[in-house]
């Protein structure tokens, strides 16, 4: 906190020597990390500025922000943030930040089992209700517009949600580097063995590998699944020792493409498909 602190006056400083004035008449919204975009800019549209806070490829467990970020948050209409532990950062500049900007946080307080909400389709339904409630709350003009584009978008994630429902995953372990697709794998009845933990990034220790190893020779499983974005060298490492495929499966907290939810979520079904069947 005392970090923010300092940034909030260095901002102030910046304030004085840059502009930050909004380039349009639509709703300016800064996000926490991709997911939360994503989602929000899924339901917006093209009726509102929205612009993520994170740099792409970075993910949010690393992100620190700038004197310059917490800038151009003073020029906001909004902060949409997780609210889940993963990005407690932004809970940190919630508390610095003055009205007019409206803070919408998607999770009441951190889920410190699991903060990857949104890898769970019923936990992403309630996210983009509570972004467009947001948004509407601030753009009434464009409310109608924004239920619209969110309806759309939950019947498409329906469709998906049961071909995963279908695909036969139930009862099947998923084993992963990191431990991030335990919403997913409750969801489908799964089970997840992780050779990292949900917080702590480091290699896991050898008598840890040891331990999965085993358990991957016992199961008869055919792969370990890894964040792309987190690299590949311990699931390398570990299919390597199991004699099994190591498979990319994305936890979409941050996306150098800039794919949308369901096109990520299509394609790790896919992967998902390869691996465990």
């Amino acid at each position: 906190m005392k970090r923010i602190l300092s940034l909030i006056l260095m901002s102030i400083m910046l304030a004085g020597c840059t502009g930050g004035v909004k380039n349009s008449d639509k709703p300016r919204i800064y996000t926490s990390f991709y997911s939360v975009y994503s989602l929000t800019k899924t339901v917006a549209g093209d009726k509102a500025d929205i612009i993520n806070l994170m740099p792409q490829g970075m993910e949010p467990h690393d992100f620190e922000p700038t004197a310059a970020d917490i800038m151009k948050l003073s020029k906001s209409d909004m902060l949409i943030y997780n609210g889940s532990g993963i990005d407690d950062w932004a809970a940190d500049i919630e508390k610095t930040l003055d009205e007019p900007i409206k803070v919408t946080r998607l999770y009441p307080a951190p889920d410190r089992d699991d903060p990857h909400t949104w890898l769970s389709f019923e936990n992403v339904y309630n996210e983009l209700d509570t972004i467009c409630e947001a948004l509407c709350e601030i753009d009434a003009a464009n409310a109608e517009l924004y239920k619209e584009n969110k309806d759309d978008y939950e019947k498409k994630l329906k469709e998906l949600q049961a071909q995963f429902e279908n695909a036969g995953f139930g009862g099947k372990k998923m084993f992963v580097t990191h431990g991030a697709y335990g919403h997913l794998c409750r969801e489908l009845g799964m089970e997840q063995v992780a050779l990292e933990g949900i917080w702590d990034l480091s290699d896991p220790s050898p008598a840890k590998m040891a331990q999965v190893i085993a358990d991957i020779k016992e199961s008869g499983a055919k792969c370990i699944f890894y964040d792309p974005y987190e690299g590949d060298d311990t699931a390398l490492a570990a299919a390597d020792e199991a004699g099994i495929e190591a498979i990319p499966l994305s936890a979409f907290e941050t996306d150098d493409k800039n794919r949308d939810y369901y096109t990520v979520m299509s394609e790790n079904l896919e992967q998902m498909k390869k691996g465990l069947k």
